[in-house]
Protein backbone atom coordinates (compact mmCIF):
# COMPACT_ATOMS: atom_id res chain seq x y z
CA UNK A 1 0.00 0.00 0.00
CA UNK A 2 1.40 3.15 -1.03
CA UNK A 3 1.77 5.93 1.48
CA UNK A 4 -1.32 7.77 -0.41
CA UNK A 5 -3.70 5.22 -0.16
CA UNK A 6 -2.46 4.23 3.46
CA UNK A 7 -3.30 8.04 4.52
CA UNK A 8 -6.67 8.11 2.27
CA UNK A 9 -7.24 4.84 4.70
CA UNK A 10 -6.68 6.37 7.28
CA UNK A 11 -8.81 9.57 6.57
CA UNK A 12 -11.96 7.12 6.25
CA UNK A 13 -11.42 5.01 9.09
CA UNK A 14 -11.50 8.05 11.32
CA UNK A 15 -14.48 9.13 9.63
CA UNK A 16 -16.39 6.09 9.91
CA UNK A 17 -15.52 6.24 13.62
CA UNK A 18 -16.73 9.95 13.97
CA UNK A 19 -19.94 8.63 12.40
CA UNK A 20 -20.72 5.59 14.64
CA UNK A 21 -19.62 8.04 17.76
CA UNK A 22 -21.64 10.66 16.55
CA UNK A 23 -24.23 9.88 13.74
CA UNK A 24 -25.61 13.32 13.70
CA UNK A 25 -22.80 15.08 12.40
CA UNK A 26 -23.78 15.46 8.89
CA UNK A 27 -20.03 16.80 7.79
CA UNK A 28 -18.54 14.05 8.42
CA UNK A 29 -21.00 11.60 6.03
CA UNK A 30 -20.05 14.69 3.66
CA UNK A 31 -16.72 14.33 3.93
CA UNK A 32 -16.77 10.28 3.39
CA UNK A 33 -18.89 10.42 0.63
CA UNK A 34 -16.33 12.46 -1.66
CA UNK A 35 -13.27 10.58 -0.79
CA UNK A 36 -15.60 7.06 -1.85
CA UNK A 37 -16.39 9.29 -5.19
CA UNK A 38 -12.90 10.40 -6.08
CA UNK A 39 -12.01 6.79 -5.25
CA UNK A 40 -14.48 5.77 -8.00
CA UNK A 41 -16.14 3.57 -5.21
CA UNK A 42 -19.62 4.63 -6.09
CA UNK A 43 -21.48 1.68 -4.29
CA UNK A 44 -20.14 2.32 -0.75
CA UNK A 45 -20.42 6.68 -1.50
CA UNK A 46 -24.60 5.93 -1.82
CA UNK A 47 -24.62 4.38 0.96
CA UNK A 48 -22.87 6.87 2.65
CA UNK A 49 -25.35 9.19 1.35
CA UNK A 50 -28.65 6.56 2.31
CA UNK A 51 -27.10 6.70 5.64
CA UNK A 52 -27.34 10.90 5.98
CA UNK A 53 -30.34 10.57 4.14
CA UNK A 54 -31.59 8.63 6.76
CA UNK A 55 -30.53 10.83 9.42
CA UNK A 56 -31.63 14.20 8.05
CA UNK A 57 -33.87 13.77 4.80
CA UNK A 58 -33.65 17.12 3.94
CA UNK A 59 -29.75 17.18 3.54
CA UNK A 60 -29.52 18.64 0.05
CA UNK A 61 -26.19 17.78 -0.80
CA UNK A 62 -26.93 14.11 -0.15
CA UNK A 63 -29.87 14.50 -2.21
CA UNK A 64 -28.28 15.50 -4.90
CA UNK A 65 -25.21 13.51 -5.15
CA UNK A 66 -27.55 10.18 -4.36
CA UNK A 67 -29.64 11.56 -7.34
CA UNK A 68 -26.96 10.87 -9.45
CA UNK A 69 -25.23 7.77 -8.38
CA UNK A 70 -28.75 6.28 -9.33
CA UNK A 71 -28.89 7.78 -12.30
CA UNK A 72 -25.44 6.61 -12.60
CA UNK A 73 -26.68 2.97 -11.88
CA UNK A 74 -29.54 3.61 -14.25
CA UNK A 75 -32.31 3.52 -11.95
CA UNK A 76 -33.97 6.63 -13.02
CA UNK A 77 -37.48 6.63 -11.27
CA UNK A 78 -35.00 6.81 -8.02
CA UNK A 79 -33.10 10.11 -9.22
CA UNK A 80 -35.58 11.92 -10.29
CA UNK A 81 -37.45 11.17 -6.66
CA UNK A 82 -34.20 12.50 -5.25
CA UNK A 83 -33.57 15.45 -7.44
CA UNK A 84 -37.26 16.42 -7.16
CA UNK A 85 -37.26 16.41 -3.57
CA UNK A 86 -34.07 18.84 -3.53
CA UNK A 87 -36.02 20.76 -5.66
CA UNK A 88 -38.36 20.89 -2.91
CA UNK A 89 -35.77 22.68 -0.43
CA UNK A 90 -33.96 24.84 -3.77
CA UNK A 91 -36.40 26.14 -6.21
CA UNK A 92 -33.46 28.04 -7.95
CA UNK A 93 -30.93 25.53 -8.35
CA UNK A 94 -29.99 25.36 -12.38
CA UNK A 95 -27.79 22.13 -11.49
CA UNK A 96 -31.44 20.21 -10.12
CA UNK A 97 -33.74 21.10 -13.21
CA UNK A 98 -30.77 20.29 -15.54
CA UNK A 99 -30.49 17.10 -14.21
CA UNK A 100 -34.17 16.21 -13.32
CA UNK A 101 -34.42 17.36 -17.61
CA UNK A 102 -31.81 14.37 -18.29
CA UNK A 103 -33.45 12.17 -15.83
CA UNK A 104 -36.83 12.40 -17.70
CA UNK A 105 -35.15 12.40 -20.80
CA UNK A 106 -33.72 9.17 -20.40
CA UNK A 107 -36.68 7.75 -19.51
CA UNK A 108 -38.32 9.15 -23.08
CA UNK A 109 -40.73 11.56 -21.42
CA UNK A 110 -40.48 14.83 -23.51
CA UNK A 111 -42.65 16.71 -22.01
CA UNK A 112 -41.70 16.94 -18.50
CA UNK A 113 -38.31 16.64 -19.59
CA UNK A 114 -38.47 20.19 -21.23
CA UNK A 115 -40.41 21.73 -18.66
CA UNK A 116 -37.10 21.42 -16.44
CA UNK A 117 -34.78 22.35 -19.27
CA UNK A 118 -36.96 25.58 -19.53
CA UNK A 119 -37.20 26.10 -15.79
CA UNK A 120 -33.41 25.84 -16.30
CA UNK A 121 -33.23 28.15 -19.07
CA UNK A 122 -34.92 31.00 -16.80
CA UNK A 123 -31.89 30.73 -14.63
CA UNK A 124 -29.44 29.94 -16.93
CA UNK A 125 -30.41 31.48 -20.34
CA UNK A 126 -26.66 31.34 -21.96
CA UNK A 127 -25.81 27.50 -21.16
CA UNK A 128 -24.44 25.94 -23.70
CA UNK A 129 -24.91 21.96 -22.33
CA UNK A 130 -28.18 23.09 -21.72
CA UNK A 131 -29.24 24.00 -25.27
CA UNK A 132 -26.96 20.73 -26.32
CA UNK A 133 -29.32 18.49 -24.11
CA UNK A 134 -32.54 19.86 -25.62
CA UNK A 135 -31.38 19.33 -29.29
CA UNK A 136 -30.88 16.10 -28.04
CA UNK A 137 -34.60 15.77 -26.52
CA UNK A 138 -35.74 16.82 -30.04
CA UNK A 139 -33.60 14.96 -32.00
CA UNK A 140 -34.94 11.61 -29.89
CA UNK A 141 -38.11 12.67 -30.74
CA UNK A 142 -36.95 13.18 -34.81
CA UNK A 143 -37.93 16.54 -34.80
CA UNK A 144 -34.30 17.23 -36.22
CA UNK A 145 -34.96 20.72 -37.65
CA UNK A 146 -35.49 21.64 -34.09
CA UNK A 147 -32.97 19.87 -32.47
CA UNK A 148 -30.61 21.82 -35.09
CA UNK A 149 -31.84 25.10 -33.80
CA UNK A 150 -30.97 24.23 -30.19
CA UNK A 151 -27.33 23.04 -31.36
CA UNK A 152 -27.04 26.47 -32.76
CA UNK A 153 -27.53 28.13 -30.25
CA UNK A 154 -24.98 25.92 -27.63
CA UNK A 155 -22.73 26.95 -30.83
CA UNK A 156 -23.26 30.77 -29.94
CA UNK A 157 -23.26 30.10 -26.27
CA UNK A 158 -19.87 28.06 -26.57
CA UNK A 159 -18.05 27.53 -30.08
CA UNK A 160 -15.30 25.61 -28.10
CA UNK A 161 -17.27 22.22 -27.56
CA UNK A 162 -16.69 19.78 -30.65
CA UNK A 163 -19.45 17.41 -29.08
CA UNK A 164 -21.90 19.77 -29.90
CA UNK A 165 -20.79 19.98 -33.49
CA UNK A 166 -21.03 16.14 -33.91
CA UNK A 167 -24.35 16.20 -32.56
CA UNK A 168 -25.61 19.06 -35.04
CA UNK A 169 -24.08 16.88 -37.33
CA UNK A 170 -25.82 13.64 -36.28
CA UNK A 171 -28.88 15.50 -36.75
CA UNK A 172 -27.80 16.77 -40.53
CA UNK A 173 -26.73 13.44 -41.01
CA UNK A 174 -30.58 11.96 -40.27
CA UNK A 175 -32.23 14.52 -42.86
CA UNK A 176 -29.66 12.97 -45.49
CA UNK A 177 -27.70 16.58 -45.22
CA UNK A 178 -24.50 15.10 -45.72
CA UNK A 179 -22.69 17.76 -47.16
CA UNK A 180 -23.72 20.20 -44.00
CA UNK A 181 -22.40 17.33 -42.05
CA UNK A 182 -19.68 17.45 -43.10
CA UNK A 183 -19.13 21.19 -42.41
CA UNK A 184 -20.43 20.82 -39.00
CA UNK A 185 -17.66 17.59 -38.42
CA UNK A 186 -14.78 19.28 -40.07
CA UNK A 187 -15.43 22.39 -37.12
CA UNK A 188 -15.23 19.90 -34.78
CA UNK A 189 -11.96 18.07 -35.83
CA UNK A 190 -10.57 21.67 -36.03
CA UNK A 191 -11.24 21.66 -32.30
CA UNK A 192 -9.87 17.94 -31.73
CA UNK A 193 -8.12 16.91 -35.07
CA UNK A 194 -8.23 12.92 -33.47
CA UNK A 195 -11.39 13.13 -32.55
CA UNK A 196 -12.45 9.58 -33.64
CA UNK A 197 -16.20 10.02 -33.84
CA UNK A 198 -16.25 13.13 -35.84
CA UNK A 199 -13.71 11.16 -38.25
CA UNK A 200 -15.84 8.42 -38.79
CA UNK A 201 -18.56 10.17 -39.48
CA UNK A 202 -17.56 12.38 -42.20
CA UNK A 203 -15.89 8.98 -43.50
CA UNK A 204 -19.29 7.41 -43.22
CA UNK A 205 -21.11 11.08 -44.74
CA UNK A 206 -18.69 10.59 -48.10
CA UNK A 207 -19.52 7.34 -47.89
CA UNK A 208 -22.96 8.35 -48.22
CA UNK A 209 -22.66 10.87 -50.63
CA UNK A 210 -20.47 8.06 -53.24
CA UNK A 211 -17.24 9.53 -53.05
CA UNK A 212 -15.42 6.45 -52.01
CA UNK A 213 -12.06 8.09 -52.63
CA UNK A 214 -12.68 10.67 -49.64
CA UNK A 215 -14.30 8.17 -47.72
CA UNK A 216 -11.05 5.93 -47.43
CA UNK A 217 -8.76 8.58 -46.77
CA UNK A 218 -11.01 9.45 -43.61
CA UNK A 219 -11.33 6.01 -42.54
CA UNK A 220 -7.57 5.85 -42.63
CA UNK A 221 -7.63 8.46 -40.42
CA UNK A 222 -9.99 6.63 -37.97
CA UNK A 223 -7.19 3.55 -38.40
CA UNK A 224 -4.70 5.88 -37.46
CA UNK A 225 -6.43 7.34 -34.24
CA UNK A 226 -7.46 3.79 -33.02
CA UNK A 227 -6.31 0.76 -35.96
CA UNK A 228 -8.71 -1.50 -32.61
CA UNK A 229 -11.93 0.76 -32.94
CA UNK A 230 -14.75 -2.34 -34.18
CA UNK A 231 -16.88 0.15 -35.43
CA UNK A 232 -14.85 1.79 -37.89
CA UNK A 233 -13.78 -1.10 -39.73
CA UNK A 234 -17.56 -2.20 -39.83
CA UNK A 235 -18.52 1.00 -41.06
CA UNK A 236 -15.77 0.58 -43.82
CA UNK A 237 -16.86 -2.53 -44.58
CA UNK A 238 -20.75 -1.31 -45.39
CA UNK A 239 -18.94 1.37 -47.56
CA UNK A 240 -16.70 -1.35 -49.79
CA UNK A 241 -20.22 -2.71 -50.15
CA UNK A 242 -21.86 0.33 -51.26
CA UNK A 243 -19.26 1.42 -53.78
CA UNK A 244 -19.98 -2.70 -54.85
CA UNK A 245 -16.08 -3.27 -53.43
CA UNK A 246 -17.65 -7.09 -52.00
CA UNK A 247 -13.84 -8.84 -51.89
CA UNK A 248 -12.77 -5.43 -49.86
CA UNK A 249 -16.11 -5.24 -47.84
CA UNK A 250 -15.48 -9.50 -46.93
CA UNK A 251 -12.15 -8.64 -45.59
CA UNK A 252 -12.96 -5.80 -43.37
CA UNK A 253 -15.70 -7.52 -41.57
CA UNK A 254 -13.31 -10.35 -40.83
CA UNK A 255 -10.81 -7.49 -39.67
CA UNK A 256 -13.82 -6.57 -37.61
CA UNK A 257 -14.19 -9.71 -35.69
CA UNK A 258 -10.46 -10.06 -35.31
CA UNK A 259 -10.50 -6.66 -33.51
CA UNK A 260 -13.24 -8.04 -31.29
CA UNK A 261 -15.00 -11.42 -32.04
CA UNK A 262 -17.47 -10.51 -29.00
CA UNK A 263 -20.04 -8.77 -30.80
CA UNK A 264 -22.46 -9.70 -33.35
CA UNK A 265 -22.79 -6.72 -36.33
CA UNK A 266 -20.20 -8.09 -38.25
CA UNK A 267 -21.11 -11.67 -38.36
CA UNK A 268 -24.12 -10.65 -39.24
CA UNK A 269 -23.52 -8.46 -42.29
CA UNK A 270 -20.79 -10.57 -43.33
CA UNK A 271 -23.29 -13.64 -43.22
CA UNK A 272 -25.89 -11.30 -45.15
CA UNK A 273 -23.11 -10.95 -47.75
CA UNK A 274 -22.30 -14.77 -47.80
CA UNK A 275 -26.37 -14.91 -48.77
CA UNK A 276 -25.83 -12.29 -51.77
CA UNK A 277 -22.88 -14.55 -53.27
CA UNK A 278 -25.24 -18.29 -52.74
CA UNK A 279 -21.81 -19.23 -50.16
CA UNK A 280 -25.29 -19.91 -47.79
CA UNK A 281 -22.85 -22.70 -45.57
CA UNK A 282 -20.59 -20.01 -45.21
CA UNK A 283 -23.29 -17.73 -44.13
CA UNK A 284 -25.25 -19.93 -41.59
CA UNK A 285 -21.40 -20.32 -39.54
CA UNK A 286 -21.63 -16.90 -39.52
CA UNK A 287 -24.89 -15.98 -38.28
CA UNK A 288 -25.00 -19.22 -36.07
CA UNK A 289 -21.38 -17.41 -34.48
CA UNK A 290 -23.89 -14.01 -33.84
CA UNK A 291 -26.66 -15.99 -32.03
CA UNK A 292 -24.14 -17.31 -29.83
CA UNK A 293 -23.02 -13.98 -29.10
CA UNK A 294 -27.10 -12.84 -28.77
CA UNK A 295 -28.91 -16.33 -28.09
CA UNK A 296 -32.30 -14.23 -27.56
CA UNK A 297 -32.15 -12.56 -30.38
CA UNK A 298 -35.07 -13.49 -32.59
CA UNK A 299 -34.06 -11.55 -36.29
CA UNK A 300 -30.70 -13.57 -36.00
CA UNK A 301 -32.74 -16.76 -36.19
CA UNK A 302 -34.68 -16.01 -38.95
CA UNK A 303 -31.33 -14.94 -40.70
CA UNK A 304 -30.38 -18.69 -40.42
CA UNK A 305 -34.16 -20.05 -40.99
CA UNK A 306 -34.37 -18.18 -44.23
CA UNK A 307 -30.87 -19.17 -45.32
CA UNK A 308 -31.59 -23.04 -44.65
CA UNK A 309 -34.52 -23.12 -46.26
CA UNK A 310 -32.56 -21.29 -49.44
CA UNK A 311 -30.62 -24.73 -48.89
CA UNK A 312 -33.75 -26.36 -49.23
CA UNK A 313 -32.84 -27.76 -45.71
CA UNK A 314 -36.63 -27.16 -44.73
CA UNK A 315 -36.14 -29.51 -41.36
CA UNK A 316 -33.38 -26.94 -40.02
CA UNK A 317 -35.34 -24.07 -41.39
CA UNK A 318 -38.51 -25.33 -39.38
CA UNK A 319 -36.58 -25.96 -35.98
CA UNK A 320 -34.48 -22.65 -36.35
CA UNK A 321 -37.66 -20.03 -36.82
CA UNK A 322 -38.97 -22.49 -34.16
CA UNK A 323 -36.24 -20.69 -31.83
CA UNK A 324 -37.00 -17.32 -33.57
CA UNK A 325 -40.62 -17.54 -32.14
CA UNK A 326 -39.63 -18.68 -28.63
CA UNK A 327 -37.61 -15.24 -28.59
CA UNK A 328 -40.42 -13.26 -29.99
CA UNK A 329 -43.94 -14.75 -30.28
CA UNK A 330 -45.56 -11.29 -31.53
CA UNK A 331 -43.44 -11.13 -34.83
CA UNK A 332 -46.63 -11.38 -37.63
CA UNK A 333 -43.81 -11.81 -39.88
CA UNK A 334 -41.87 -14.89 -38.39
CA UNK A 335 -45.34 -16.66 -38.18
CA UNK A 336 -46.34 -16.13 -41.24
CA UNK A 337 -43.04 -17.13 -43.29
CA UNK A 338 -42.97 -20.25 -40.62
CA UNK A 339 -46.19 -21.13 -41.96
CA UNK A 340 -45.01 -21.09 -44.95
CA UNK A 341 -42.10 -23.18 -44.55
CA UNK A 342 -43.88 -25.76 -42.52
CA UNK A 343 -46.52 -25.72 -45.34
CA UNK A 344 -44.05 -26.28 -47.75
CA UNK A 345 -42.58 -28.83 -46.05
CA UNK A 346 -45.57 -30.74 -45.79
CA UNK A 347 -46.45 -30.61 -49.22
CA UNK A 348 -43.16 -31.75 -50.22
CA UNK A 349 -43.99 -34.99 -47.72
CA UNK A 350 -46.88 -35.22 -49.97
CA UNK A 351 -45.48 -34.92 -53.08
CA UNK A 352 -42.93 -37.37 -52.20
CA UNK A 353 -45.56 -39.88 -51.08
CA UNK A 354 -47.22 -39.73 -54.30
CA UNK A 355 -44.21 -40.09 -56.05
CA UNK A 356 -43.15 -43.42 -54.34
CA UNK A 357 -47.07 -44.61 -54.73
CA UNK A 358 -47.06 -44.35 -58.42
Amino acid sequence: MDIQNKRDKDIKDELIEKISKNPSDESNYIELGKIYIAETDYENALGVYESLLKVNPLNFQALINAGSLHFYYRDINKSIDYYSRAAEIESKSFSIYMNLGNAYAELGEFEPAMKNYEKALELEPDSSALYNAIGLLFQDKKDYLTAIVYYDKAINADSRDPETYINKASAQMSMHMYKEAIKSLKHALELEPANLKATICIANCYASLKDFANADKYFEKCYAIDDKAYQVYVCHAIAYSDANRIDMAISKYKEAIAVDPSRPNAYILLGNIYVDRKMYKEAIECYQKASAICPDDAKIYSFIGNTYFMLEDLPNAIYTYRKALRCDDKSIENKLVYIEILQEYINKKERNKEGATA
